[in-house]
Formats: structure tokens, C-alpha cells, sequence
């Protein structure tokens, strides 16, 4: 059998075993059918925060003309941001609308951001709703589904825009269309619940009761900005504080007047993936990694750690490790192998990238983005820069590094801090599934 024969077998079969794989991640996501209709009593409905609605925040004082003259001047399309920001609203008014035409009370909440750019919650209102929904793309999902802590509370998304957004984790674009169907549906029972494991994250050592951020806070903060908003920062730390202060479990409390404990676990769990590395991506991130419960330890400097789920496989996982039809080729060149009609290194490429999808199992997806490897700094032996694990245990040797879940809410990781990240079938969410 020729070597390309060979490949072409091998090929087929990572296709099969992925059909088969992509089945079984199907089957494991489904905890239980529904068991009786679903008519939801309160539903809190999570708006997406626009890039129009930013940028009008951090020009409070600019009228629309000079709002559009400064995004123009920086090559944004103003036209197209208002129109994305417009059919937003025009999705979160007609989902409104359909809730008061069936009696369900309703609240809508939009992280209200204040001139600081700095996201806040009310998590009273996650605790009085019976249903979330948020209306946006899976950011706006992600945002709502870290701030669930138990595996009971449903989820339902709405893609406000499927034509940009291809919304992995929203409902198909019929239903962006009919939105009424969707609680006709659940009324009617034709649902399932699909439970997604997320990982939880417990914080050990010194200096890890510092407030949380979201990533949104330092959206475009640059030069002088950045200085101002560093001032704001000190001048109203109790303030940020609050932003995502929730005594779940007693996991965050200010504990500024008294002996702080040495271990945290956060209240917030990671749908797709946890990332830890340095706030400036060219720093390099120094890190000691252990797998499971062994003992031994390896040091790595790379660009990072991706913890990923097998929710989150489809999506920066799967950006780390793919492989372009670029590389494919230049592969067979150095290995001497000729392809033919039969096969090509666009197929193999999507092949390859398709099997990196896993079942939302309770497995972690470790990857070590660009892990330095040459001949002072060898690849530690028996640890690879990508794989599996049921436990991931790490300290930090970084001078400014984040742990960051599903890239909003973020805590400092620096020198000596300790993280381990879990899956715990108690930490599941709970996500409804119609009919495509």
C-alpha cells in the first residue's frame, strides 16, 4: 500500500471516529428529557452591549456627528455599528413585546456600564428569574452563564444578528425569527435539557481577594486614557468591588479588616475555557503546570494556558490548534509525499480541525499556546503542549498575568499564586435545547 493509500485510509477512519465522537458528545450533553411543559413565570432577559453603545460611553460629550467623525477617522463604519446596535434593540423590544403578550413578567438588564466603562450586575435579579435569556451572541451568553452557580437554573439564547454572528450556543436563526415559538415550544414540552460542564476555579496563596474585572474595562485603553482610568481605578476600588460582588458560598467577601484565608474558590464558572497568561501578550508567561494529582511538576514558558471544555472545543481551543490547508501542504512537502485528486490539504486540514471537537465530558482540554521548546530549554519530558486531564493544577511566575473565564471576568495571577481547575458535575448548566 503506497504512503498516500495509506494516509487516504487514515484519513477516513479520524473521519468516521469523529462522526462517531461529534454522536457521542451529542448523546453525553443530554442529562434528561423534559418530563412536563416549561412556562417560565419570570424571565430575565440580558441585553448585548453594542460597540456603538461603547464607544457613545466613552464620548459621553460627543453629539452623533462628531461620534461618526472620530469612528470614521479611526477607519470604523458608524453606519454599520448603529445599524448592528439598532437590530439589537429592535430583537430585545420584539422579545419584550411577546413576554407581555403572554403574562410573563420580565426584566431587562444591560450590564449597565457607567462613563468608566466598567460592567455591573444585578445578581438579586438572576436570583428572582426563573429563565435567562439573553438576546446578542454567545459573548452575551457567556456573560449570563458565569453568572449562574448552580446547575437548576435554565438558559435559552436568542442570536439577535445569525447573519454576523453564528452564535454557537444561541437557538437556530428560525427562531430569531419567530420568537414567539420558542415558548410555545417549551409550553408545549418539545424540549430537552443539555447540561455543559464548566470548570470551577479555586485560587490559593497570597493577594488573591483582589476585585475581579471584566475584560471590557480595559477596552481601548491606551496612553493617556489608560492613565485616567488607573486613577479611577484607586479612587473607587470599594466600587469595583461590588461590580461582581456575590456571596455565593461565602466564596467573596471583603475581608480588607480582617485575616484574609489563603484559598478563594470563585463563584464564577467557565463555560468555554479558563486563559491564563500575561496582560501583555508579549511578555513571556512562566508557569509550573501539573496534571492530575501527580506530584511532579513542569516549568513552561510559553504564551499561555487555554483550559478549555468540550463546550468550548468549537471555539478557542479549536482557533489554537487548527491546522491551515497552508501547513498541511508544506507538511507533505518536507515529508516528500505528493497528493493527489483523491485527497487534498484543504480536506485533510478540515478533517484534522473537525476532530478536535470533544464530548463536554467531565475531561479538560489543556493547551500551552507556543510553548518555547530550542536547545537551552528543551520540552519538559511528559508534558506535550496540548491534551487531556482531569485536573490541571498551576503557579504562577508571572509579573502582570490574568486568569481570565471565557474571556470577560478576570482576577490578577502573579507570582505564587496557585490555581486548580475542576469539572464538577454539580457545577453543570443547564441549557434549553429546541427542535432545529
Amino acid at each position: 500500500m503506497t504512503a498516500l493509500a495509506l494516509l487516504h485510509r487514515k484519513v477516513s477512519g479520524t473521519q468516521q471516529l469523529f462522526q462517531t465522537a461529534t454522536l457521542f458528545a451529542k448523546q453525553s450533553y443530554i442529562l434528561s428529557r423534559n418530563e412536563s411543559r416549561f412556562v417560565p413565570k419570570r424571565v430575565l432577559v440580558l441585553s448585548k452591549v453594542s460597540r456603538y453603545y461603547y464607544e457613545k460611553l466613552w464620548g459621553p460629550d460627543l453629539n452623533e456627528s462628531q461620534l461618526r467623525r472620530r469612528l470614521m477617522d479611526r477607519g470604523s463604519d458608524y453606519d454599520a455599528l448603529l445599524a448592528s446596535h439598532q437590530n439589537d434593540k429592535e430583537k430585545e423590544l420584539a422579545t419584550t413585546n411577546i413576554l407581555k403578550d403572554l403574562n410573563i413578567e420580565y426584566k431587562v438588564m444591560n450590564r449597565s456600564v457607567n462613563n468608566l466603562c466598567r460592567l455591573s450586575v444585578d445578581h438579586n435579579a438572576f436570583n428572582w428569574a426563573d429563565l435567562i435569556l439573553p438576546i446578542g451572541g454567545d459573548g452575551t451568553f457567556l456573560f449570563s452563564a458565569n453568572l449562574i452557580f448552580d446547575n437548576k437554573k435554565p438558559i435559552i439564547g436568542i442570536n439577535s444578528d445569525p447573519l454576523s454572528s453564528e452564535g454557537y450556543l444561541m437557538l437556530p436563526e428560525k427562531y430569531t425569527k419567530d420568537i414567539r415559538l420558542i415558548f410555545e415550544l417549551m409550553k408545549a414540552g418539545e424540549y430537552k435539557f443539555l447540561m455543559r460542564s464548566r470548570i470551577r476555579t479555586t485560587l490559593k496563596g497570597v493577594g488573591i481577594w483582589e476585585p475581579p474585572f471584566h475584560m471590557h474595562q480595559k477596552w481601548r485603553v491606551t496612553g493617556k486614557e489608560r492613565s485616567q482610568v488607573k486613577h479611577a481605578d484607586e479612587s473607587i476600588a470599594v466600587e469595583n468591588k461590588k461590580i461582581l460582588r456575590f456571596n455565593v458560598d461565602d466564596t467573596y467577601k471583603d475581608h480588607s479588616e480582617n485575616v484574609q484565608p489563603n484559598e478563594r474558590r470563585l463563584p464564577w464558572l467557565a463555560l468555554n475555557e479558563v486563559f491564563i497568561g500575561e496582560a501583555l501578550s508579549a511578555r513571556t508567561s512562566a508557569l509550573d503546570i501539573r496534571l492530575g494529582n501527580a506530584n511532579l511538576s513542569f516549568k513552561v514558558k510559553s504564551c499561555g494556558l487555554c483550559a478549555s471544555t468540550g463546550t468550548g472545543s468549537t471555539s478557542w481551543h479549536r482557533a489554537i490548534n487548527s491546522l491551515s490547508p497552508q501547513t498541511v501542504d508544506n507538511i507533505f512537502r518536507v515529508g516528500g509525499i505528493k497528493l493527489d485528486s483523491s485527497i487534498n490539504a484543504t480536506d485533510i486540514s478540515s478533517r484534522y480541525n473537525g476532530q478536535l471537537q470533544f464530548p463536554a465530558d467531565c475531561r479538560i482540554a489543556y493547551t500551552i499556546r507556543d510553548m518555547i521548546v530550542g536547545r537551552t530549554l528543551p520540552s519538559p519530558k511528559g508534558i506535550q503542549p496540548r491534551g487531556f486531564c482531569q485536573k490541571l493544577i498551576i503557579r504562577s511566575h508571572c509579573f502582570d498575568a490574568g486568569l481570565v473565564l471565557d474571556g470577560g471576568i478576570a482576577v490578577p495571577f502573579n507570582d505564587g499564586t496557585v490555581a486548580v481547575l475542576e469539572i464538577h458535575p454539580e457545577d453543570s448548566l443547564r441549557t434549553i435545547i429546541l427542535p432545529e
